[in-house]
């Protein structure tokens, strides 16, 4: 095999992950569930939160986790971009629109809980 040979395999193996991520992450999109779970990952990866902890370990692990949401948060956000119809960016702001009303009744609750301790 030649080197440019290989090159072509190997772009056009990268074409087709960036095309099945990018299908993978609209059907996941589409549906509350999945909405659900992506929303899940970014909170449980810090992405919106701080990794600072006086525990080093603790801190390095969480940055770790924190890669691999803004890695996800960062293709959605290409998603939406490249998406024309606009469908995909509505779609990720419902997904942070539905975990937040939740996260308020979560907190609500466990407020509630505390009280009554």
């Amino acid at each position: 095999m030649t080197a440019e040979t290989q090159a072509k395999r190997i772009a056009n193996l990268r074409a087709e992950e960036v095309r099945r991520d990018e299908a993978a992450l609209r059907y996941m999109l589409a549906d509350e569930r999945g909405r659900w779970f992506i929303s899940r990952m970014l909170e449980r990866c810090h992405v919106f939160s701080t990794t600072a902890n006086d525990n080093m370990n603790r801190m390095l692990l969480m940055e770790g986790e924190r890669r691999v949401g803004v890695e996800l948060y960062d293709n959605l956000r290409m998603l939406s971009v490249i998406d024309e119809t606009g469908v995909c960016e509505e779609q990720r702001r419902t997904a942070e629109a539905e975990y937040g009303r939740f996260m308020v009744r979560y907190k609500i609750g466990k407020e509630q809980d505390n009280a009554k301790i």
